[in-house]
């Protein structure tokens, strides 16, 4: 039979208040852990709270850019077209215009040298300068 060695009451007591102190110890080493990476956690999102911030006003500004540029470049561009569609219409009345003294013209053209419907002769569309005489050959 084997004997167990004697353990005094005292002996025993200060085991265990070592082994509480020990267990103290790593307690409160886990608290200043725990307390150091809550801070470390707090300085993370105040700088990723600052982050965002910056992050939305840029996007702020970028959405008043966009629509600042939209709004000058459409009314620029919609002050072009204007001009360019008022330009065309004016070309189209000049135009019309010139095809109805062409028509004109040439009606009386037509009318003072006696065209019935027969094409004119060589000699009369010399004369009326419809063709230029070719004495070059």
């Amino acid at each position: 039979m084997m004997r167990l060695p004697f353990i005094s009451r005292r002996r025993a007591q200060a085991a265990v208040d070592l082994a509480v102190r020990g267990v103290w110890h790593l307690v409160n080493e886990a608290e200043a852990a725990t307390c150091e990476a809550r801070i470390e956690q707090r300085h993370a999102e105040d700088a990723l709270s600052g982050a965002r911030k910056a992050l939305s006003q840029e996007r702020a500004k970028r959405e008043r850019l966009k629509s600042y540029m939209f709004r000058t470049h459409t009314n620029r561009y919609e002050s072009r077209i204007g001009r360019l569609r008022r330009a065309v219409a004016y070309e189209r009345e000049q135009a019309e215009g010139y095809r109805k003294t062409i028509r004109q013209l040439t009606d009386q053209l037509l009318d003072a040298t006696g065209y019935q419907g027969e094409p004119l002769l060589p000699e009369a569309r010399t004369v009326l300068g419809i063709d230029i005489k070719e004495d070059a050959k």
